[in-house]
């Protein structure tokens, strides 16, 4: 009685007899075998991983509801912070200066989490409830007054009238995406430039900055747009509701932010603490005002 090496099988005297193993019950598809545990466990994992994500978007959807700025600003300064990760990221992969880093600039990271959260967000959500407001996307052949329950028409006892016809303008969402991608996009790149500018502690360089590199960045920022955000937009715009236009332009604007992050710091020198730059000097300069004055 030996066991043979390599092999599974074992010999008995004269016979060869398999390794005995507990029958496993299965299919085969186009030649692979698949066993009902496998199938479960695979299954199971699935289904937790999509009872997840419905979680998550059932507890967004009802924060836009309740708190539909600070959602979508929070939002906003996530992303941004994801996308200057991606842009960082990029720089030190293609630095060939060969001059020593400090690695991953963390009071540029966090610029950019605050123009997310207290200036994108907030702005996105004002700019496309005016939009929304001059050109509606969504129009529907109604007639009040009338309740909406999804896209039934309501009398007043709650019988169903008919089923409203709901019509997407598309000419309408290309105003929409125009003037925010032209327009606004002034807007957003200024509001970038100062507000990281003065975080990073440069704000001695913010008059220079913007003279010299303003239109450079709006350019790239309009260059993006044209080749691809812009088409992606378009389709956002159309299909989804106007609360998740926010979420929508974020998700594209990673990538609007990697540039732009790079482009905005092509010239600007790595950040200084914000607290030693402005802060402090800011206080020295009010307690001598105040030992001045007394």
């Amino acid at each position: 009685n030996h066991r043979s090496s390599g092999s599974a099988i074992e010999m008995y005297g004269d016979e060869l007899e398999p390794p005995k193993s507990k029958a496993r019950s299965g299919y085969s598809i186009d030649g692979y075998s698949l066993y009902d545990d496998e199938v479960t466990t695979a299954t199971a994992k699935s289904g937790r991983f999509s009872q997840l994500l419905n979680h998550l978007g059932t507890f967004y959807s009802e924060q836009l509801e309740s708190n539909p700025i600070r959602t979508k600003s929070f939002t906003a300064g996530t992303l941004a912070v994801v996308g200057d990760l991606l842009a960082q990221g990029i720089e030190l992969s293609f630095d060939n200066t060969g001059e020593e880093t400090s690695g991953l600039d963390g009071w540029r990271v966090f610029a950019m989490f605050i123009e997310g959260l207290c200036f994108s967000g907030p702005s996105m959500h004002y700019a496309y409830d005016f939009y929304e407001r001059l050109y509606p996307i969504v129009r529907c052949d109604c007639v009040e007054p009338i309740v909406h329950e999804d896209v039934q028409i309501l009398d007043a006892n709650g019988d169903i009238i008919r089923v409203a016809n709901f019509k997407t303008e598309w000419k309408n969402v290309l105003i929409h995406v125009a003037f925010d991608q032209i327009f606004m996009a002034m807007w957003y790149v200024a509001g970038l430039m100062i507000i990281t500018c003065v975080i990073e502690g440069h704000s001695s360089d913010l008059g220079a900055e913007l003279q010299n590199d303003y239109l450079r960045n709006l350019g790239a920022s309009w260059l993006a747009a044209a080749l691809f955000f812009a088409p992606i937009q378009i389709f956002a715009f159309g299909k989804l509701d106007k609360s998740y236009r926010v979420l929508a332009v974020n998700i594209i604007d990673i990538l609007w932010v990697t540039v732009m992050s790079i482009v905005t710091h092509l010239n600007r020198g790595e950040s200084e603490s914000f607290v030693k730059s402005v802060l402090i000097p800011m206080l020295a300069l009010i307690g001598d005002n105040i030992v001045d004055s007394t």
